[in-house]
C-alpha cells in the first residue's frame, strides 16, 4: 500500500493555470515564522528607537518642536530657534573687552591669592603678579595683560572659576558680557556649516560654563590670528545667536474658547484676542502664533533687534521692556530709570499669589533681595523677555532656563512674580 504523495510546501501553480502563491507550513514552522517575524519587528524597533537616543536631538534643541505642559494657556507647540543678529550690527574691527584682567585689589599678595582660589599654578601666578599695573584713577583696582599661551593653558574648571570670579568686576567686559550659549544650542550656535571645524575647535577649548550656561570671553585671541575679514564677520555672527521659540497655539473648533480668551484676554484685553480665537474656532479651528496674543508693544518688537538710546550705543533693558508690556501709546521711557523702575513696581504691580498668569512681571531676585533682571510671563516656562540692554539681545520668547543660564548665581536665583493690579 502506497502513502499518499505530500504536497510541497510551495507551489507556483494552480489547476486552472493562473498563477498564484500557496505556502503549506507545518504547525511548527508556522510557529517558527511568528517568532522570527516578531524578532526581526522588535529589533528593527528597537533600532530606530535607540538612534533617535544616540544620534537624534533631544527634546528643545533647534531643530525639534516639543508641546508645553497643559494649562489655561491652551495647546501650544514650541519650535526653538536662534535669531541671528543684523550685519549692520557686526564689523570685523569688533573687539570684546581690551584684552587685561582687572582686580579689586591694593596690593599684589591680593592678587595672588585671588588667583590661587581660582586653582591657578603657582608658575601661572609668577607669571602675571610682577606684570600688575594700578589702573589709573582707580584706586584699589589693579589689572594685568595676561600672555596668550598662559590663557590657552587653563583648563576649562579653573577658566570657569577665573572667569565667574572676574566677572564680578565692571571692568572685566569680556567676562560680564560675554559671548553666551547653552550645551543644549552649542551645535547650533557654532554651525559647522558655515565655520571651519578647527576654528570652531579653538573657540570650544576657550570656553568656560556657569551652571548651565557656556560662555566665550577670549574672542580677541581667535581673531587676532584671522586674516580674513569675512570669516570675522561669520565668527561674530554665530557667536551673537540668541536662542528663542516659535509659539504656536492649537485653537480648537467650535465655541469652547473661553477658557483661551480668559487668559489672554487679562487687563482688559478681550476685545483684542475674543474676535480672532472666536474666528478661528467657527472656522472649524487651527493653529496660530501666539504672537497674536500679545499686546502692541511686545507684538511689533518680538523676534526683533532694538534701536539705540538717543545718543548711545546701548539700547533699552530688561525693566523698561517688561513695565512697558501693557503699556498702550508711546512707550514709558523713564524705564530706564531704576529708581523709576521701583516706583511703578510699589504703587502699580502688586505680588502674584498663586500660580503666575499671562502679562506679570517676572523678577530674578537673589537672596538678598537685590533683582538683577525683569522678564513677563508668558506660558508654562516660557517668558517675554531681554537679556539686557546691548544692541545684539532682541526682545524674545525664551525659556525661563536659558534665561537663567546667563546670570551669575544661577542656582540661588529666585524668581518673584507680580501682577498688574486692576485699573
Amino acid at each position: 500500500m502506497h502513502s499518499a504523495k505530500a504536497k510541497p510546501h510551495l507551489s507556483l501553480g494552480s489547476r486552472t493555470g493562473r498563477s498564484y502563491v500557496s505556502v503549506r507550513l507545518s504547525r511548527r514552522a508556522a510557529w517558527n515564522t511568528f517568532f522570527v517575524v516578531c524578532a526581526i519587528a522588535l529589533i528593527a524597533f528597537a533600532s530606530v528607537w535607540g538612534g533617535k537616543k544616540l544620534f537624534g536631538k533631544p527634546a528643545g534643541a533647534i531643530g525639534t518642536k516639543y508641546e508645553l505642559q497643559p494649562g489655561p494657556w491652551g495647546e501650544i507647540t514650541a519650535q526653538p530657534i536662534l535669531l541671528e543678529a543684523p550685519t549692520s550690527l557686526i564689523s570685523p574691527n569688533f573687539q570684546l573687552g581690551d584684552g587685561r584682567w582687572y582686580f579689586a585689589a591694593r596690593t599684589p599678595d591680593d592678587v595672588a591669592k585671588f588667583l590661587r582660589d581660582a586653582g591657578l599654578t603657582s608658575e601661572q601666578i609668577a607669571r602675571l603678579v610682577p606684570n600688575l599695573q594700578q589702573v589709573p584713577s582707580a584706586n584699589g583696582l589693579l589689572s594685568v595683560a595676561p600672555p596668550e599661551d598662559l590663557v590657552r593653558s587653563l583648563s576649562e574648571d579653573v577658566r570657569s572659576r577665573l572667569y565667574d570670579k572676574l566677572a564680578a568686576i565692571p571692568q572685566n567686559f569680556a567676562q560680564v558680557e560675554p559671548f553666551r550659549t547653552t550645551a543644549l544650542h552649542l551645535d547650533a550656535w557654532l554651525d559647522e556649516r558655515k565655520l571651519p571645524p578647527d576654528l570652531i575647535a579653538e573657540v570650544k577649548s576657550l570656553m568656560w560654563h556657569r551652571g548651565s550656561g557656556l560662555f566665550f570671553s577670549d574672542y580677541n585671541i581667535v581673531a587676532a590670528k584671522i586674516t580674513s575679514p569675512a570669516l570675522k564677520v561669520d565668527l561674530v555672527k554665530q557667536l551673537t545667536h540668541k536662542s528663542s521659540v516659535i509659539l504656536t497655539l492649537h485653537v480648537p473648533a467650535g465655541d469652547k474658547i473661553d477658557q483661551l480668551v480668559d487668559y489672554y484676554g487679562v487687563h482688559d484685553r478681550r476685545d483684542k484676542v475674543e474676535p480672532l480665537l472666536k474666528g478661528l474656532a467657527e472656522a472649524g479651528g487651527g493653529n496660530i502664533g501666539v504672537a497674536n496674543m500679545l499686546p502692541a508693544f511686545p507684538r511689533v518688537r518680538l523676534y526683533r533687534f532694538p534701536d539705540p538710546l538717543p545718543g548711545k550705543d546701548i539700547s533699552p533693558d530688561c525693566h523698561w521692556s517688561s513695565f512697558n508690556f501693557f503699556g498702550r501709546g508711546l512707550p514709558d521711557d523713564g524705564l530706564n530709570d531704576p529708581a523709576y523702575v521701583g516706583t511703578v513696581l510699589r504703587d502699580q504691580y502688586q505680588p502674584v499669589v498663586g500660580h503666575p498668569q499671562f502679562g506679570d512681571v517676572v523678577l530674578l531676585t537673589l537672596p538678598g533681595g537685590s533683582s538683577i533682571h525683569s522678564a513677563v510671563y508668558i506660558a508654562d516656562n516660557i517668558v517675554f523677555t531681554k537679556n539686557g540692554p546691548s544692541l545684539a539681545a532682541p526682545f524674545i520668547f525664551s525659556t525661563t532656563e536659558d534665561m537663567l543660564a546667563f546670570y551669575p548665581n544661577s542656582e540661588s536665583i529666585v524668581l518673584a512674580y507680580f501682577r498688574l493690579k486692576n485699573p
